[in-house]
């Protein structure tokens, strides 16, 4: 038998043992979000409000349980901004569940790779309007009686 053969067979079974703890966690954590959850919205809604979040973090339940799973509560309004994720002011349960599972624990290296592309695309979208902002302020300055350009340092900006 060689080495690799040898080194699979002992370390397999404790990588197994390793993924099914992990899926267990897992799946506790999102039952204990679910249950978090029907416990912050109150009024049975199946959403909830930014100060639904903000009175279940100042009660400590929260607060503790998100702070346990690595989700820092030290800013509301941001946490609550990233978990609505469609942006309509309120928080339903499926974002609740995953927005918590994509934030708890430190920062994967994929997720950073992703903001930083996603970063680098904004600010390119950001140049080139800045560039179109400029050539029609120019043309507008050349078809008008204007002498100066109305926005002559937008271009040194970026």
């Amino acid at each position: 038998m060689c080495c690799r053969a040898l080194v699979f067979e002992v370390s397999f079974p404790r990588v197994l043992d390793n993924l099914l703890l992990c899926f267990s966690q897992c799946a506790l954590t999102v039952e204990a979000l679910q249950q978090i959850f029907q416990e912050i919205d109150r009024d049975q809604e199946n959403e909830v409000s930014f100060e639904d979040v903000k009175t279940a973090i100042a009660s400590g339940e929260l607060a503790d349980f998100l702070e346990s799973i690595g989700i820092s509560t030290n800013d509301v309004w941001t946490l609550f901004m990233l978990l609505d994720s469609d942006r309509k002011g309120s928080i339903d349960l499926d974002e609740f569940v995953s927005g918590c599972m994509q934030l708890h624990g430190p920062a994967k290296s994929l997720q950073m790779a992703k903001m930083s592309y996603e970063n680098k695309l904004t600010r390119q979208a950001i140049k080139s309007l800045s560039q179109d902002i400029y050539n029609l302020n120019k043309k507008l300055t050349t078809s008008t009686s204007f002498k100066e350009p109305m926005l002559p340092a937008i271009k040194e900006q970026f």
